[in-house]
This record gives structure tokens, sequence and C-alpha cells, in this order.
């Protein structure tokens, strides 16, 4: 059998759901030397795909730097580096100045690309705007960016554009609202030439590292005069193709600007939710008195580590009497529980009181089954924050030292009013969730008008997000629109 061959089967492997058979391969192929030197990336590749299935974060970011470094194409070596990246952001005690590095390094993949030659030298009577994503599906993402892009049709002339042609019926209702184009089975600069001739001045990017980091290889040509991002993607891109990052004091306080390759773009509030029809017409389940105190963690588990499991350990100490469910909000996998439960019988936490369950569908009956939610971090919640916050249950959460993902669930909070919930370390972290505990009659008293604190708030506010977003737009078409012609 050829390595190929070999190579064929793990992926069958992947596919169909043999993870730890797939891993036991790769290794002994491996340890024979079997795999030719300049294709070690594919199988570095399917182990990354592995150590995701399994919710192993570690073992996922070694695998894909391995990929991207071994890589002898750039363009998967590019989107090898995006999944790393992405991950990197969930690693505890990861400092700013190392992670700006790691997307220093990223930015040399770029280093010899040419943009497309400047647009003839057009105005228009409204100023054209493009968002760029991987798709335009019911996602987390869309809970953020669907308002605006509704909103911006009033004043401009807004475009949309998918880089597949997977469609839902949220993309159905964007088709009837503004400009959208899927340019699926096109290769990357044609896909920026499409863009171009629809002469777009502004481009916002939606994807950022995400999906393999495919928007920016776009962006990389340079469709468009002025190209932002800071919606759909958490940080810096790293990039010089990136002209500006919608942020707010929140996730980018002062002094912080040396870790964004970007212009920073501070609006009052970096984020506007909109809840999709299934959360606007749930309702917010009340608990029973004697219930015993639940906290949850309704998160991708990818985001779960050691010091996050250390710290709810601690608090389930204090409260003997406490519950935790860890419920996975990116898939339905039974292999991920299997690895958060191997990493809390390692830690010797109180495994009879913590219930790990899989992803579903439903999951928002399932905030009826907790008092309390715990976020994690460094890689903090962003849907998950705001969807809990919605379905009426208060959030702890920590605020990071100064890179944007450790921050997401601050920014929320702010702006959702309830600043009240947000730990500076991890000891406040533990404290503030143990008094919410030991006052959980008050806790549960307040389900029922939360969810209407939040939609009075700022968070909620779309006229007001929407003008902010529109001012910042105008600053930087005024400041760089000619320049970059």
């Amino acid at each position: 059998m050829s390595w190929m061959d070999d190579y064929t089967a793990i992926r069958e492997d992947i596919h169909t759901g043999y993870i730890y058979e797939a891993i036991e391969a790769i290794l002994y192929l491996r340890a024979h030397e079997e795999i030719p030197a300049d294709e070690q990336w594919r199988f570095s590749e399917m182990m990354g795909a592995c150590c995701s299935a399994l919710a192993d974060t570690e073992g996922a970011i070694a695998a894909y730097f391995e990929a991207a470094t071994e890589d002898k194409y750039l363009r998967s070596q590019r989107s090898h580096f995006s999944n790393y990246l992405y991950l990197c952001h969930a690693v505890p005690n990861l400092r700013p100045k190392e992670l700006k590095a790691q997307f220093d390094m990223y930015a040399t993949l770029y280093r010899h690309e040419e943009p497309l030659l400047p647009r003839a030298d057009v105005r228009h009577e409204r100023l054209r705007i493009g968002f760029l994503a991987q798709h335009f599906l019911s996602s987390s993402s869309s809970l953020f960016y669907e308002g605006l892009l509704r909103g911006l049709t009033e004043q401009y002339d807004v475009y949309a554009y998918a880089l597949d042609d997977r469609a839902d019926g949220f993309t159905e209702s964007l088709r009837g609202a503004l400009n959208y184009h899927a340019l699926a089975n096109l290769s990357i600069e044609e896909q920026a030439e499409r863009i171009r001739a629809d002469e777009i001045d502004v481009l916002v990017d939606l994807g950022g590292h995400t999906d393999g980091g495919m928007t920016l290889m776009v962006l990389a040509h340079r469709p468009a005069p002025v190209q932002l991002s800071g919606i759909g993607w958490f940080a810096t891109t790293g990039v010089p193709f990136v002209d500006g990052f919608l942020t707010d004091d929140v996730l980018s306080p002062a002094g912080t600007e040396e870790f964004y390759s970007e212009e920073l773009l501070r609006l009052p509030y970096a984020f506007h939710f909109t809840p999709d029809a299934a959360m606007r017409t749930s309702t917010v389940a009340e608990r029973p008195a004697d219930a015993p105190v639940t906290f949850g963690v309704f998160q991708n588990f990818m985001k779960i580590n050691e010091e996050c499991l250390k710290v709810w350990g601690r608090i389930l100490k204090k409260l003997p009497q406490a519950q935790l469910i860890l419920q996975d909000a990116a898939v339905d996998s039974p292999l991920r529980v299997t690895t958060i439960l191997e990493m809390i019988e390692g830690l010797k936490l109180p495994a009879k009181r913590i219930f790990v369950r899989t992803g579903k569908r439903d999951y928002l009956g399932d905030y009826g089954d907790i008092d309390i939610a715990l976020d994690t971090f460094p890689y903090t919640g962003g849907a998950s924050t705001a969807t809990t916050l919605y379905m009426g249950v208060p959030i702890v959460s920590l605020r990071g030292e100064t890179h944007h993902a450790s921050r997401l669930g601050a920014a929320m909070l702010t702006a959702a009013g309830k600043s009240a919930w947000i730990a500076e370390d991890a000891r406040a972290y533990e404290n503030l969730a143990v008094r919410m505990a030991e006052d959980i009659a008050a806790v549960r008293a307040s389900r029922a008008t939360l969810r209407a604190e939040v939609e009075k708030s700022a968070f909620m506010d779309g006229a007001a997000y929407l003008s902010a977003v529109t001012d910042a737009i105008e600053c930087i078409w005024a400041e760089r629109g000619d320049f970059a012609r």
C-alpha cells in the first residue's frame, strides 16, 4: 500500500468518525518513516482535524502549526496558519506580545502578494459597502451583523459576497434585502476581481482567520480601496491590507494599539446583538426554588482548558451542594465529552457534581437547567454570552489582559449594562460566582426581567450602533478613500 492509499484511508476514518483509529494510523506511519518528507503536512493537517474532533486544543494547535511549517503550497500553508491563530486565543498565559508575534509571522506569507491594479477613479452617488464571508447562513456571526447589513441599506448600496454557495432561510432573506453574490467555483483572484468589478468602496471582512482565513486571501488582492474587519472576527488580522478594525474601549483599551495591524475604529460599543427567530419566540424558563444551585458552561469545548476547570472546581468546593453542567455549543460529539471527562478526572475535580453533555440543536431550552453561567477564559464567549443573557441567565466573565478575544465577554456585559458580572482576575471570578450562588433566590427572581433589560440596553440598540458604524465608515473613507485609489 502506498502512502497515498494510507492518506485516503485515514481521511475516510476521520470522515466517518473513527478518530482514534486515524490518530493511531498517523502515528504508526510517522514512527516507521513511511510518509515522504514533502507530504508530511497532509498528515499534520489530518492530525489537527482529529484533535479538533476530540476538543484537544493543545494538540490541534501543535498539529496546525506543523502543517503550516511543513506545507509547500502557499494557499494551504496560509489556511493551516489561520487555524493555528484561531486556536491560539484559547491558550492560557499566552502574552499579548507573544500572540502578536504569531500574527506577524502569518503576515510574512503575503510578502510577495501582488494586489489587483487600482480600479478606475469613480464616484458613486451612494457609497458602496460590501461584506465578505465564507457563507451567509444563520450562525453565531449572523447574530451580530444582520442588523447592520439591513440598516446600512437605507443610506448605502450594500453588497454581500459569499465564497461558497450554501444557503438557508437566512440567506434567502438577505437576497431580497441587498445585492447578494455567491462566488463559488472561482479562483481567489477571480473572486477579488468580481468584487472590484462592482466598484465596492468599503469592503468589510466577516471571516478573519475563521474557515482557514479564506476571506483574507481575497482581501490580499485589494479588491476595494478601504478594507475593514472586526465583526465576525475577534482579533487583529495581522495583515497590512486590512485598514481598519471596528472595536471599542473595553475590547481595545488605550495602549493596545501596538497589538493590531489595523487602525482602531473605536465605537461606543463594538457589538449589536440581533436574536434569531428561535430566540425571540423562546421563553425564559423558571428555576424550581428547591433545585440545587447549578452553574453552566454552554460553549465550544475547544475553549475549555485546565485553568478554567481548576477555577470551576474551586467554586464547587466552596459550594458543596452546587452542580456544574458543561455542554458543547459546537458539535454533538461523544468523543469531545470523553476528552473533558478525562481532564476532570486528571484534575481530581468532583466528577459526581459535574455533568458533561454534547451539543444539541434545540439548546435554548437547556438554559432552564442552569442558574448562573460561567464564561471560559482566556478565550471568552461571543454569541454564547449574548444568548445566555437573552435567555435570562447571568454570566460571570473574566476580563483578560489586553488581547481582544479575552475581553469579548466583558465588552458584551458592559454594553448590556451588566459590568458588575465582570471579574478582573481568576480569584475575583471565583468569589463573584460564589456570592451570586449564595444569594440564589435573588438570582432566580431576576431571570424574568433580565431579557427585558438586555433588550433596552446598548447591546440591542440597533439605531445607535448603526449610527456609530456609519460614522466610522465615513471617517475612514474620508481619510483613506482617495489615497487608496
